[in-house]
């Protein structure tokens, strides 16, 4: 089978031939987001213990039977901590990702341990591998968000393109922010309410533009500095922040701003199997659009260029 592996960090992926595993399925198409150049690029070998050489690929679709692919849910836990008890097996200490600790779905062949549930979905492969990570990851972004809640959406990336469907469902009033004319114009086509383009600090660009609107909530959906930097300021009293991107930002926030206003701050790490069931009824129901963009498998670094250099508007989808 044909494979995409990282032999070393930094460096492009290898395209090789390889013998094809025993108990294997299908690929039908996989996800490339910015965890995949993350990992690449070494800056989460530490934490996650990435070890090459790896196939990466962790938003699987996997071909099914009568025009349905499977989803896979891909955050397996030990099944017995406190997190795993409750539905997060994503938090769990001795977690499991394909893609990240296995070899994953940029391949044309995957196996699939036991304890990374499929779940069925109407559509093509190719169209629905973005609903297993970006469409989970932006529904547990808006979970609690409702009609008439201001939100400021930092970012213009596929899982902010799911999340700000998601809003317009809620009826909530959308404003996004980011430097990519393309993808605002995306934005307001999917339901942003209003765009505002950045030309340098994500938040500073929004706080100018409307120097006295506060927001119900700002979703980070880069993590970055330029992002961070003032957005605890945006919030109305009782505000939330939450952090979904993670581009190595730091936030440094005033103790007593965070009393005074009643502020919360909260992380989004993908989401349950639970989240991704109710993202592919959204999707069947035809309430949610992935905006997939693909590439063969032979094209595959030339996607990852693609999407550093900001030039995918939507999800960059490998096709074997």
């Amino acid at each position: 089978m044909l494979a995409a592996i990282l032999r070393e960090f930094g460096k492009p992926l290898t395209l090789e031939e390889m013998e094809v595993p025993h108990g294997v399925m299908k690929v039908g198409a996989t996800g490339l987001c910015h965890g995949d150049l993350h990992i690449i690029m070494g800056e989460w070998s530490w934490d996650l213990g990435i070890k090459p050489p790896l196939i990466l690929g962790h938003e699987i679709a996997l071909e099914g039977e009568d025009g349905t692919s499977l989803l896979l849910y891909n955050a397996r836990g030990c099944g017995k901590c406190k997190v795993c008890s409750k539905g997060f097996p994503q938090f769990c200490e001795r977690g499991r990702v394909l893609g990240v600790h296995e070899h994953g779905g940029f391949a044309e062949y995957v196996q699939i341990p036991s304890g990374y549930p499929l779940v069925p979905v109407k559509g093509e492969a190719f169209e629905v591998a973005p609903l297993a990570d970006a469409g989970v990851t932006a529904y547990n972004s808006v979970k609690g968000i409702g009609e008439g809640d201001s939100v400021a959406v930092l970012g213009t990336g596929a899982v902010s393109m799911f999340a700000v469907q998601m809003l317009s469902i809620k009826g909530a009033e959308v404003t996004v922010v980011g430097r990519n004319e393309r993808k605002l114009s995306k934005m307001l086509e999917l339901g942003a309410s209003e765009v505002v383009k950045a030309k340098g600090e994500y938040s500073t660009a929004l706080g100018e533009a409307y120097p006295r609107r506060k927001f119900d909530y700002v979703i980070d959906y880069v993590g970055s500095d330029s992002s961070l930097r003032d957005a605890p300021w945006l919030l109305s009293r009782m505000g939330e922040l939450r952090l979904v991107g993670e581009f190595g930002g730091e936030l440094n926030v005033s103790g007593q701003l965070l009393v005074l206003r009643g502020i919360r701050v909260r992380g989004v790490l993908y989401g349950t199997l639970r989240d991704l069931i109710w993202v592919k009824r959204l999707f069947e129901r035809g309430s949610l659009r992935p905006i997939s963009v693909p590439y063969t498998l032979s094209e595959i670094n030339e996607a990852i260029s693609d999407l550093m250099e900001g030039r995918v508007v939507g999800r960059a989808v490998i096709v074997p």
